[in-house]
């Protein structure tokens, strides 16, 4: 009896420790299960936030751009009219916030809007009159032109499905701007005849930035570019994109003309490289 007893004490307390061992691993086993499909709703969230996108995203971007001027005529500048060799690319400056917009739900395919501030000019050289003494004098001037615009982009952008936290982007587009501020500078030869041994102290003349109420409230750009971005975490991207734009119309208005022959309208378009840096959230 004594030994059946042993028996059952000894299984009993047998198997109170095999229930305690197959609970706990069924508290651990649930527990794993549960972290396990947090995990996975965690992956699916970065995955949705990563390659499919937000309906709405909002951003700032700021960057350097490389400007130019070019006499801009249908078949040939009139003669005289060309870009500046000196100054010819300025340096200028573009900053402000952008919008994308997934109408179609594509996840890929983005409606892109903003507001922007734009700093641009360029030069340009031609053959004009001037009125410095009692007769006039015509000589040949390196103009050059700066400019700030208020500009509203509307554009198509693609983003792919990202590959380790890289999505990569293009745009095509247009750039309405409404001219803000205006200036012009001009550099002449004060005796074209002149040895060019001190041009840039005696022989030539720099003036000061004036006031330009030549040039045209409106500016219409086409514009296209590549980059891409890197997800710094599941709300915020960073940016990096280059875009080409060319104006359509004239940036002169119609009352600007050449003071040594009326006839010729001056017109001139402006080519642009940004190198643009954003945060999109």
């Amino acid at each position: 009896m004594k030994k059946i007893f042993c028996f059952i004490s000894i299984f009993a307390i047998m198997a109170c420790a095999f229930s305690q061992n197959y609970y706990n691993n069924g508290t651990t086993t649930a527990k794993n299960r549960e972290q396990k499909e947090q995990k996975e709703k965690t992956h699916r969230t970065d995955h949705y936030n990563e390659q499919e996108g937000h309906r709405v995203v909002f951003g700032v971007t700021f960057g350097p751009t490389l400007n130019w001027m070019n006499w801009k005529n249908h078949k040939a500048a009139p003669e005289g009219y060309e870009r500046s060799v000196k100054g010819g690319v300025r340096l200028g400056l573009r900053y402000g916030v952008n919008m994308d917009i997934d109408l179609t739900k594509s996840k890929n395919y983005y409606v892109s809007t903003g507001i922007l501030i734009e700093h641009t000019g360029g030069s340009l050289s031609f053959f004009e009159k001037l009125n410095l003494t009692n007769e006039p004098i015509y000589r040949d001037i390196d103009r050059g032109y700066k400019s700030i615009y208020f500009t509203i982009p509307t554009a198509i952008t693609l983003r792919t499905p990202s590959f380790s936290h890289f999505i990569i982007c293009g745009n095509v587009g247009l750039y309405h701007s409404f001219n803000l501020y205006s200036r012009y500078q001009s550099r002449f030869q004060i005796d074209p005849a002149a040895r060019d041994t001190d041009k840039e102290s005696i022989n030539y003349v720099t003036t000061d930035w004036a006031k330009d109420n030549e040039v045209a409230l409106f500016k219409e750009s086409v514009f296209a570019g590549i980059g891409f971005e890197y997800v710094i975490k599941r709300n915020l991207r960073g940016k990096l994109h280059i875009n080409y734009a060319q104006s359509l119309n004239n940036y002169f208005s119609k009352n600007a003309k050449n003071s040594h022959n009326p006839k010729i309208q001056e017109k001139a378009a402006i080519g642009t490289v940004e190198i643009l840096l954003g945060l999109y959230f």
